[in-house]
């Protein structure tokens, strides 16, 4: 049986949810519709899970 696309957060598949796929630092990575505001509002609790979420600045509006 072939591997099945996880969300880099929270591990729900996509056998379970759409997920949205990204290409970041050569990886191809995927996250689900629910985890999509981690990436733009709080990027810090991706750490250890996206390379480089360290170095990444959250949305602030002006």
């Amino acid at each position: 049986m072939p591997e099945t696309n996880k969300c880099l957060y929270c591990e729900i598949t996509s056998l379970e949810v759409p997920l949205i796929k990204l290409d970041f630092k050569g990886q191809e990575l995927f996250v689900c519709p629910q985890h999509i505001p981690l990436l733009i509002h709080e990027p810090q609790k991706l750490i250890g899970k996206l390379p480089g979420a360290e170095r990444m600045v959250p949305y602030q509006q002006d």
